[in-house]
């Protein structure tokens, strides 16, 4: 068991999240990656600081790349 812990604190994002780089995040899931609230995400949406990758009828995408750049910028 101490292995695998070991070998899971090892991991590197790409080996965690390498899966999602094509992604697309609903604005919900946005702001949850981003660890704000929703009315902050729409502040941020609204200033342009995170542009929406598509749109799909009433609802923006947000690419998981753009939300993963923002968040190291702000950090």
């Amino acid at each position: 068991m101490k292995k695998m812990a070991d070998e899971l604190d090892n991991l590197i994002h790409h080996d965690v999240f390498g899966h999602l780089k094509d992604a697309r995040f609903s604005a919900q899931e946005g702001a949850e990656s981003l660890e704000v609230s929703m009315p902050t995400f729409r502040r941020y949406v609204q200033s342009g600081k995170v542009i929406s990758a598509e749109i799909f009828e009433r609802g923006h995408c947000f690419s998981c790349g753009d939300l993963r750049k923002f968040k190291k910028s702000v950090l």
